[in-house]
């Protein structure tokens, strides 16, 4: 294939991005070039957009951003067999190296030694023309639209997270933070036949769409005062929504903490029944105070989940395809490549729930 014009979207610095051309890698035997169609942005996107890194670790170079991403591929390389020119693809943006030991043992999300689009050096999805590895594209069915497509990536790792908390018909779940992996943590569940879901938020804007969508009940989380510990904080939240939302007193199956905020962290572990399961999944501060010894005296089981792993996109694009999940409602703000700045300034804002990037619209 001839060399293409290739626009993408540079982090330059913190807050500032750049839209200009950029050389699309060469295709590899191996490879695939995907045209791509749409970006969601996310969490991860804004925390590079906001501080130029993650935690103590500064960028050192301007990177494409951008890796919740499909489209349509228009170069296959020489060994590549089972995709071809025209697929529709998602794109898995998280490439493993396949011989560590996690990776040998499925635990691929926590490879030794992988790359992530987006996170330098690793360009990232947010470009028109994209070059991987055939393994780390995903067939998506025509009855996909482009914007859908976009939000597939975030729905794997709910599924992923699903999986590590063993969602099962039966159970209720609280969910801390109605943001868009807070909502598609409750779309999954939901999907999965859990029996009452909780929504927990300080929006009432998000709350009432949770309500709208999956949750049973939702509530939104009191202000706790600067001198009130989070004991006699927590104690008053849960015994206002053990009421309202009829559950047993002694707690939820499962709490699922999506915030990344410290109160919702001592709140998820109070509302989990003893022998129940605590997922963390927010990202937040790095450091955080935390109920141990509650942990220990009600026996908890208190897991991370991160990224995806194998079998997690095709679930959720299965999900979507089956009609079992419904991301059209939550896609609230679409912007062409040419307004990339524009889009993340919106995330920052938080008045949208999900962020779509058209990459081929100027």
């Amino acid at each position: 294939m001839a060399q293409v014009s290739n626009r993408a979207c540079i982090l330059t610095k913190a807050l500032s991005v750049e839209v200009k051309n950029v050389t699309t890698p060469a295709v590899g035997p191996e490879d695939v070039m995907v045209k791509v169609q749409s970006t969601g942005i996310c969490g991860s996107d804004l925390h590079l957009y906001n501080h130029f890194g993650f935690g103590k670790a500064t960028m050192k170079n301007p990177n494409i951003l951008g890796h919740e991403s499909a489209g349509s591929v228009v170069e296959v390389g020489l060994n590549v067999t089972d995709i071809a020119i025209g697929d529709r693809v998602c794109i898995e943006p998280t490439m493993y190296c396949r011989k560590c030991h996690n990776c040998k043992i499925g635990k691929t999300n926590i490879c030794r030694k992988f790359r992530q689009a987006g996170m330098e050096p690793t360009p990232g999805t947010l470009q028109q023309f994209y070059v991987c590895e055939s393994d780390f594209v995903v067939k998506i069915p025509d009855s996909l639209s482009w914007e859908e497509a976009g939000c597939i990536q975030p729905l794997a790792i709910a599924v992923q997270l699903a999986k590590r908390a063993r969602f099962a018909a039966g159970q209720t779940v609280a969910v801390f933070g109605c943001g868009p992996l807070g909502a598609l943590v409750m779309a999954t569940a939901r999907a999965y036949g859990v029996s009452k879901i909780i929504a927990i938020d300080i929006s009432q804007k998000r709350v009432d769409f949770a309500k709208s969508m999956w949750a049973d009940y939702s509530f939104i989380s009191p202000q706790k005062e600067v001198d009130q510990d989070y004991p006699d904080w927590v104690a008053r939240f849960k015994t206002q929504v053990t009421k309202d939302a009829s559950l047993d007193p002694w707690g939820v199956d499962i709490a699922v903490e999506a915030s990344g905020a410290e109160p919702c962290m001592h709140a998820g572990i109070a509302f989990t029944h003893p022998g129940g399961t605590y997922v963390q999944a927010g990202l937040g501060r790095t450091i955080n105070s935390f109920p141990t010894v509650e942990i220990v005296a009600k026996e908890l089981d208190v897991i991370g989940s991160v990224r995806y792993t194998a079998g997690c996109f095709q679930t959720a694009i299965d999900l979507v395809a089956s009609g079992k999940v419904n991301l059209k409602p939550l896609i609230t703000a679409v912007f062409p490549l040419s307004r990339s700045g524009e889009a993340l300034e919106a995330v920052r804002k938080g008045d949208d729930l999900k962020v779509i990037i058209m990459n081929q619209q100027e």
